[in-house]
């Protein structure tokens, strides 16, 4: 009968511990950092607009579209992050575009134009950024810094209010 007790509590014994273990483990690994991606699209109205230059902290590059605006796709991943940095980096405008206008001249700009690297209390962040700017195609893209718009050489266009 003593050797069944003593059986028992080293056995209750032991569950204790793998269970303690088994709650760490299963709690470290719902905090545990890992691959956070977004995609951000920002669209700027440039329907009288003759320039635009590019003052970008990151790289980018530029493509050609049908449409009327340029569209601004950021591509976000960030490595050992958790959800609430991502959250943050996005609320402090980390990856916001502004528009600049002066008169037929427009300066996109980043609004952080040097972001502090990201950290958290283990790590540092990897941060990969994809930064597309999709134009109208009558700009001309030549220069990745200044794109100007085409100029209209259809002769049979009426001009109004000339």
């Amino acid at each position: 009968m003593i050797d069944g007790v003593i059986i028992y509590f080293y056995v209750l014994y032991f569950m204790k511990k793998l269970i303690t273990i088994f709650s760490f483990v299963l709690f470290k690994s719902s905090i545990s950092f890992g691959q956070i991606e977004k995609i951000l699209h920002q669209d700027f109205n440039v329907d009288r607009i003759t320039t635009v230059e590019f003052d970008l902290a990151r790289d980018y590059y530029l493509e050609k579209w049908s449409g009327t605006t340029i569209l601004v796709e950021t591509k976000i991943k960030l490595g050992s992050a958790t959800p609430s940095i991502m959250k943050y980096a996005l609320e402090s405008g980390r990856y916001e575009i502004l528009l600049l206008e002066d008169g037929e001249k427009v300066t996109m700009k980043s609004k952080l134009s040097r972001p502090p690297r990201l950290k958290n209390k283990n790590n540092e962040i990897t941060e990969e950024i994809e930064v597309k700017i999709m134009v109208p195609e009558d700009f001309n893209t030549d220069d990745i810094k200044i794109i100007t718009r085409k100029e209209d050489t259809n002769s049979s266009t009426i001009k109004i209010g000339e």
